[in-house]
């Protein structure tokens, strides 16, 4: 009975010591994760020879009254877009900036027939008349 008391005992110490001892699987799996996964980097795209620029419009358009900082991009990836950003002048009203960008969405438009048109007139560098074609 004596080796009973003294088993009894000396078992359960060895289990609570073997349960102990052992390493959990949840750090393990933590330490899988908590590796910094590879780093792709970007590919960098030129699009220089994509995209050009018209100077003959963008002379043309400088002309117009209260119009000024013209930028004409025309990029031949994706369909093919005609983008038109210029500044207008601090007491040029609302009216007159549509006026405006219909005149050159016009102008864009018999230039560039198969591309999509946006034209957009700022003031104060926010946006103040934006007109928008998708291609035909």
């Amino acid at each position: 009975m004596k080796k009973r008391h003294l088993l009894a005992p000396l078992g359960l110490s060895l289990l609570l010591l073997g349960a102990c001892n052992g390493e959990p699987k949840e750090d393990k799996v933590n330490q899988e994760q908590t590796e910094p996964p590879e780093i792709e980097t970007p590919v960098v795209v030129d699009k220089s020879e994509t995209s050009t620029s018209n100077d003959e419009l963008k002379e043309e358009f400088a002309k117009e009254d209260g119009v000024s900082d013209i930028s004409l991009i025309i990029t031949e990836d994706a369909g093919g877009f005609v983008l038109l950003d210029f500044e207008v002048a601090e007491d040029m009203k609302k009216e007159q900036a549509e006026k405006t960008v219909k005149k050159f969405y016009e102008r864009l438009e018999k230039e560039y027939p198969e591309q999509s048109i946006d034209i957009q007139a700022r003031k104060r560098g926010e946006t103040f008349v934006q007109e928008t074609l998708e291609a035909k």
